[in-house]
């Protein structure tokens, strides 16, 4: 499974895009002082806190089961929905917490189980991709190598994911430069 650093890339990437430049900045209004990549960071980072989101359920013991799913993703669509009051928001913020969910079927999860409940409610089973894009990330700090296996991981995400969160990123301060 992919970590949360590739998390947040694909979540403010996917969020940010869907949700489009121009809306975002036309949200923030910004005031005159406020420089381009200021209005940039300030649009992305819920974007990317709504792709890391579904690894909260660690906190409780059951990481890859309910927040990995497509009920998570419409429960998140409907609270953007009441929260925002538009549509536009709500797509885009299902899609940066839906980012997650792909991404951890495109990795290789090797913890018991397998997988992820992407179609709870549907059904209680369990899925994963046999492409395992990305590298599991490593909690076992006392085995040899753990540093080099999630900085290769890490590494990866940022290779494959990277130039997306990049062109979300020059999109905003680029439409944010231009208003001012």
């Amino acid at each position: 499974m992919p970590s949360p650093v590739g998390h947040a890339l694909a979540g403010l990437a996917v969020g940010v895009l869907a949700a489009g430049p121009r809306n975002l900045v036309r949200s923030l209004d910004p005031p005159a002082a406020r420089r381009p990549i200021d209005t940039a960071l300030l649009a992305m980072l819920p974007m990317a806190a709504l792709g890391v989101l579904p690894d909260f359920d660690l906190l409780f013991g059951v990481h890859s089961m309910y927040t990995h799913s497509l009920g998570a993703v419409v429960a998140v669509l409907l609270v953007a929905r009441v929260v925002t009051g538009a549509w536009r928001w709500a797509i885009a913020a299902s899609l940066a917490y839906a980012s997650h969910i792909l991404l951890d079927w495109l990795g290789h999860d090797t913890t018991a189980p397998i997988g992820i409940m992407a179609l709870w409610p549907i059904t209680p089973a369990y899925f994963q991709s046999d492409l395992h894009l990305f590298l599991p990330i490593s909690r076992r700090y006392w085995v040899q190598g753990f540093l080099a296996h999630n900085l290769s991981a890490v590494a990866r995400e940022i290779v494959c994911i990277g130039p997306f969160a990049f062109l979300a990123y020059w999109r905003l301060t680029h439409v944010a430069g231009k208003r001012m």
